[in-house]
């Protein structure tokens, strides 16, 4: 699919960045000092438009829906953990089975749940709870998660869910940030914020601009594809769900969306 010509790309953040720190726009000019630093003030305002901070009109720690993908994983018979994709941040909701599957989604608990439950009985059948685990590092990679079941699934499943992704950063072989044309602008801006506030040592005209832009963004993204799904976080006072459900006591799923 052909890009929008009217988005913006890591040569256009970088141009602007280094125009603004008088350097010019042509990157084959600067010096590799030049360059790094340009860099490093691109992926720092990509990263503050990704994760806003708390401003006026921006409320702390809001999702860009398209920071929000929906997936799948498939169970192993016998598997209680498994690893969670490289890109993964955090789970939205819970888990959904295919549509054919009459049985109820597998409800998101804490890790201190799962393994009391796995203290009780080591049964298999059709998971019923999930836990996400921090698994352990030494640094040499960044965090990664894993998934916990509980029963151990009997078989293999396929199950749905929204996730937040983490993203990588831009370079001249993916050059296009998340979100899309509507977005550049403040992209842009979040760029420019970032190196005034770094080389200038002040907040200046781009970050008032930033944080105008980004309130309209926000307002623009919950109208066009941010939704409230309920509770995201851990549901640890939930009531058990029956293992399956009969009659017309079973989720109903449109459109990606489970009811």
């Amino acid at each position: 699919m052909a890009e929008s010509t009217l988005s913006i790309g890591y040569p256009d953040l970088t141009a602007e960045v280094g125009q603004f720190l008088g350097h010019g726009r042509d990157s084959t000019a600067w010096t590799a000092d030049q360059t790094s630093a340009i860099d490093d003030y691109v992926q720092a305002g990509v990263r503050q438009f990704y994760y806003p901070p708390a401003v006026e009109g921006v409320e702390v720690g809001f999702d860009w829906s398209f920071l929000q993908p929906t997936t799948t994983l498939d169970t192993t018979a016998d598997d209680a953990d498994q690893d969670m994709p490289d890109d993964f941040g955090r789970v939205l909701g819970n888990l959904s089975f295919e549509p054919d599957e009459c049985v109820s989604p597998v409800v998101q608990i804490g890790v201190g749940r799962i393994l009391a439950f796995r203290q009780q009985t080591d049964s298999t059948s059709v998971p019923r709870y999930f836990a996400i685990n921090n698994k352990t590092t030494a640094g040499t990679d960044g965090q990664r998660f894993e998934i916990m079941f509980h029963p151990t699934p009997d078989d293999a499943y396929t199950l749905a869910y929204r996730y937040e992704a983490f993203v990588s950063k831009l370079s001249a072989a993916a050059p296009y940030p998340l979100g899309g044309m509507k977005y550049a602008e403040v992209l842009t801006e979040s760029c420019l914020a970032v190196a005034e506030q770094r080389a200038d040592g002040e907040r200046g005209i781009h970050w008032e601009s930033f944080v105008r832009l980004l309130a309209a963004a926000i307002a623009q993204d919950r109208k066009g594809g941010a939704r409230y799904f309920g509770p995201m976080g851990e549901q640890s006072e939930q009531s058990p769900v029956p293992r399956r459900s009969w009659g017309l006591n079973y989720p109903v799923t449109y459109d990606g969306v489970t009811w």
